[in-house]
């Protein structure tokens, strides 16, 4: 029996026979295109194009607990090194987590072409990096390719516009990188301050910006919505098989996406792309639990 493997961004399933194969030899395939195999996970190398610089600690454990439970659902990406080495292009997260987890093979699926190109695709399609992480990633390719803007849109799908601001955003001055992740505003507030001239000026931007949100969370805080004033259960439901935190989490974020509904809340730049990115995480997860004979 074949095993199904969810789809990667590269659109490859294995067949049996090159399963088998795989674990025989260990070495991947020379025939045409890429396809999944079994790997020592100690003969694999690490991606210096990696474009993510930041793994959350909380996102790593919950990815660890998924694996332990129910197995790597997508493969990792790789590229042979001629030497009986393989060298990471994406998935670097998982990869982590199966590491630390003492797995001692994971699945990979063999892909060619230049590593960096490859794995800032398969991170900006699952919308998977910070907005700095993205722009940095671009100037890179450029950098070292001689790519212009319109160049590096074909190569990730976008337009040379979406291009544009994320080059701006990633020559924000340091300081707003670092405190980035404490408040994490939509990217076009971010653009914004990107246009104002002079470092001192982005700052001050960025700095009003801060007080901004700050004073929204307080006031949001004194004034429940009615959704928020409703009794909300922590329970979670009988037959679960998810581990007791993950499953709460869950069903608390089934909730609160019930209420953004309900209230017929204006959406932003950066919750559509939460949206989107968590629709992309569900239907992954989904059509993994199918290839286990999920429901």
């Amino acid at each position: 029996m074949s095993r199904k493997l969810a789809r990667t961004n590269t659109g490859v399933l294995t067949t049996a026979a090159a399963e088998r194969q795989a674990r025989e030899d260990g070495q991947g395939f020379n025939r045409r295109g890429p396809v999944v195999v079994e790997i020592d996970v100690g003969r694999i190398v690490t991606n210096p194009d990696q474009p993510r610089r930041h793994f959350d600690e909380a996102d790593m454990e919950a990815l660890k607990s998924s694996i332990a439970q129910h197995g790597l659902a997508q493969p990792v990406g790789v590229q042979q090194l001629g030497d009986g080495r393989f060298q990471l292009v994406f998935g670097e997260r998982r990869f982590r987590a199966v590491r630390a987890l003492g797995h001692p093979t994971i699945y990979a699926v063999t892909v060619t072409g230049a590593s960096d190109e490859l794995a800032l695709i398969e991170n900006v399609v699952r919308a998977d990096l910070s907005p700095f992480e993205e722009g940095d990633a671009y100037a890179r390719l450029m950098e070292r390719h001689g790519y212009r803007q319109e160049d590096v849109g074909r190569i990730v799908g976008k337009d040379r516009v979406d291009i544009s601001r994320a080059l701006l955003i990633s020559r924000l001055p340091q300081r707003i990188r670092d405190e980035y992740p404490l408040h994490r505003p939509a990217r076009y507030r971010l653009v914004e301050i990107a246009r104002r001239k002079g470092e001192g000026e982005q700052l001050r931007g960025w700095d009003a910006l801060v007080a901004e949100m700050t004073r929204r969370s307080a006031d949001a805080e004194d004034t429940p919505s009615p959704a928020a004033a409703r009794p909300r259960s922590n329970a979670v439901p009988t037959g679960s098989a998810l581990p007791k935190p993950l499953a709460k989490a869950m069903f608390g974020a089934r909730q609160t996406v019930a209420a953004v509904r309900e209230q017929g809340l204006a959406l932003a730049d950066i919750d559509r792309e939460t949206l989107r990115a968590i629709r992309d995480d569900i239907d992954a997860i989904l059509t993994a639990g199918e290839g286990r004979g999920g429901g």
